[in-house]
């Protein structure tokens, strides 16, 4: 059998990463599912730029394409590293570039060899860019997102993200009662919270996850411990009740912590490129990955922002790797993203 090695050379500060991808036959990408993507960070830079241009968006003062819409070396914090998303949030505003944006994207993952995904995606952004109800904006990224998967045969499912802040729970409701309006689609499988760990929520915010949770179905999954508070992750659990853990890499300093996440069977999503540049792990500490394994919890590796880092879900397989995966424990990636998705009945 021929053998078709995938070489990554990469820096991320001190650590110099160079290894080989386990093999497959020649011609074939290895088949993956992708549970952790946010859908303006996979966006490609050259669509980006013919969607400024064609929406004659005007770009902040001191925002500098070239330099300032990449991430790819690491940031001195993650302020620094979200700096894209001043621009990312100003389009689109035409629904014609929102299937523009929604095609390249899944172009994107299917070259990466993702079989099913998860996008995640702001729809009050959409709504207030698009000038229509929120009902309309995700009526309109389940119908472009459906559109652009099919020709691949790829199945999607849509997590509608809520951002950290005082309006949090207003914002959840606003995006639940859209989904009841169009009749709890099977499209939407799940519901996001992130944004800045630092940034306090409502108190009510929790029962509400909770309560979408049991009553509707939706899966949970929650942006915690990716700024080095534990806390988050223990109450992303404990209070939220999320079925997974985005990002997570603080919960690798607390054991009592890890033996909950193992105990309750829930997934961590590791982002090993995005941990890197973000600085959640910094460059002279070993990947929490390992730890994770160690203490049996569950994790399944995901790409964050694939576009921004100019990189794709195969290049966080080998940087995972780089960080101490087996080629057999990356070989059994596919089932264990199957195992911990929320869509329903993967074959």
């Amino acid at each position: 059998m021929n053998q078709c090695p995938y070489n990554f050379a990469r820096s991320f500060g001190d650590r110099h990463l160079h290894f080989d991808m386990p093999p497959t036959p020649a011609g074939q990408i290895l088949d993956r599912g992708e549970l952790h993507v946010h859908m303006n960070g996979a966006i490609p830079a050259a669509t980006i730029r013919e969607i400024l241009n064609d929406e004659a968006t005007e770009l902040p003062p001191d925002f500098v394409i070239e330099k300032d819409l990449i991430r790819s070396e690491p940031c001195t914090s993650l302020a620094t590293y979200l700096r894209p998303w001043q621009v990312l949030r100003l389009f689109p505003r035409k629904r014609e570039n929102l299937d523009r944006i929604s095609q390249a994207v899944v172009a994107s993952l299917a070259g990466n060899g993702v079989r099913f995904v998860e996008l995640r995606s702001s729809v009050l952004y959409l709504a207030t860019l698009q000038r229509c109800s929120v009902t309309q904006a995700l009526e309109h990224l389940i119908e472009s997102t459906r559109l652009a998967t099919e020709p691949y045969g790829m199945r999607r499912g849509l997590i509608m993200t809520v951002t950290r802040g005082d309006y949090a729970a207003v914002g959840l409701a606003t995006l639940l009662q859209a989904y009841r309006d169009l009749g709890e689609p099977d499209d939407v499988v799940g519901l996001d919270l992130a944004g800045d760990e630092e940034i306090p929520y409502p108190a009510e915010l929790p029962s509400l996850f909770l309560a979408a949770k049991e009553q509707l179905g939706l899966g949970i999954t929650i942006h915690a411990g990716e700024t080095g508070r534990v806390d988050n992750v223990r109450a992303a659990v404990e209070l939220f009740g999320a079925d997974r853990i985005g990002h997570g890499t603080a919960a690798s300093q607390d054991p009592a912590l890890l033996e909950l996440l193992a105990a309750r069977d829930i997934c961590i999503e590791v982002c090993p490129i995005s941990n890197r540049l973000t600085g959640a792990v910094p460059a002279n500490q070993a990947h929490p990955l390992r730890e994770f394994r160690r203490c049996g919890v569950p994790f399944v590796i995901c790409s964050d922002n694939p576009a921004i880092h100019q990189r794709g879900l195969a290049d966080d397989y080998a940087v995972a790797m780089s960080e101490g995966l087996t080629a057999d424990e990356i070989n059994q990636q596919f089932a264990t993203a199957k195992r911990y998705s929320f869509l329903e009945d993967l074959s």
